[in-house]
């Protein structure tokens, strides 16, 4: 693809929208993403949002609470009006997805909207006007001699039987069955070569976390401040699915599990608005005094979209963009903060 294009890391998009990035950032497309709601450090999210300097598009099927921030806002299709392929996540199965009704109104799928940019934009490569069932031809094409468990898979078929399993032989229907693994050794290494030539410990081993009591005991008393897990609700899927009325009646609120030592000693009862905050910012959570979490650990589900939470925050409010030391993942996981009686303004 040349030029190579500039890639950014998402979980950095608070930094990157207010100076990080250089050149700066102008213009901002969001699609199949919800970053107010589920991205670490949205404090500094919105407030790059709101530069008057920065033009946001959010293509989506709903008002997100990302969407309230853009200055357009583009009718998204959902998965009844569009054609597309699906991969198997769970399953062992590849799927052809047939809509059941035209697009409502002026309603466009992802590939559409980027047909319609491309061509705007000037870009005449014939693949970027190429019809949904013809990119999903020649992907199947293209894919097929790399890849066995496609043989005998095409789009005709795809479109005439809806759903086709895989090609996998009893073996390779379970990963590893055979004792093999993807290493230069074929076995399970406890030494990586392969982790030393990027530049990491090529054995296990154990630092103290950025945000910890062993990094911080000079500075905060140790019972303070608590780590705090978010660990995905039951019934949403990172943000998606969080205006659902009837799954957000089963998460029922958004909550913050704290034992009842921890909650004792800084006079938290069960039911209660508690404040949770650090440097970063804070949220409001209901308090669920509980043995579920052991002492000196704090737990809240996500994703509630803020505009369904308490102040209309959620955790990720407090939740640190520092990237991890391997890969440039997320610390959600890594986040201390503070937990008090919430004191109404």
């Amino acid at each position: 693809m040349p030029p190579e294009p500039r890639v950014l890391n998402m979980n950095r998009l608070g930094a990157i929208l207010t100076g990080e990035a250089d050149p700066p950032v102008y213009s901002l497309f969001v699609y199949n993403a919800n970053p107010v709601a589920s991205t670490p450090n949205v404090g500094k999210i919105i407030e790059g949002l709101m530069r008057d300097d920065l033009f946001t598009v959010v293509h989506e099927l709903f008002e997100t609470d990302t969407a309230r921030y853009a200055d357009i806002i583009l009718p998204a299709t959902s998965q009844l009006e569009q054609r597309d392929l699906h991969k198997p996540y769970g399953h062992l199965t590849l799927q052809y997805n047939e809509p059941a009704i035209e697009p409502l109104g002026e309603a466009r799928s992802n590939w559409d909207v980027m047909r319609a940019l491309a061509k705007g934009m000037g870009y005449d490569e014939p693949w970027l006007q190429a019809d949904v069932d013809e990119i999903i031809e020649e992907l199947l094409e293209a894919s097929r001699p790399q890849n066995t468990s496609l043989q005998g898979i095409t789009l005709e078929r795809l479109k005439a039987e809806g759903a086709i399993p895989l090609t996998l032989s009893e073996e390779e229907q379970v990963p590893f069955a055979d004792g093999v693994f993807r290493t230069p050794s074929g076995k399970v290494e406890f030494y990586s070569a392969q982790a030393l030539a990027k530049g990491y410990d090529p054995l296990p081993g154990w630092v103290p976390e950025v945000e910890s009591h062993v990094q911080e005991r000079e500075i905060v008393p140790v019972d303070e401040r608590l780590p705090l897990l978010c660990p995905a609700a039951h019934h949403f899927l990172s943000s998606s699915f969080g205006n659902v009325g009837v799954l957000k009646e089963k998460e029922r609120f958004p909550r913050l599990w704290i034992h009842p030592v921890d909650a004792q000693k800084r006079d938290i009862r069960s039911g209660q608005l508690v404040r949770v905050s650090n440097e970063r910012g804070w949220c409001r959570l209901v308090a669920d005094v509980s043995e579920e979490v052991r002492e000196g650990v704090l737990a809240t589900t996500t994703v509630w979209w803020p505009m369904f939470s308490p102040d209309q925050r959620n955790v990720n409010w407090t939740t640190s963009d520092r990237l991890a030391d391997f890969n440039g993942g997320s610390t959600f996981y890594t986040n201390l903060v503070l937990v008090e009686p919430s004191v109404e303004p």
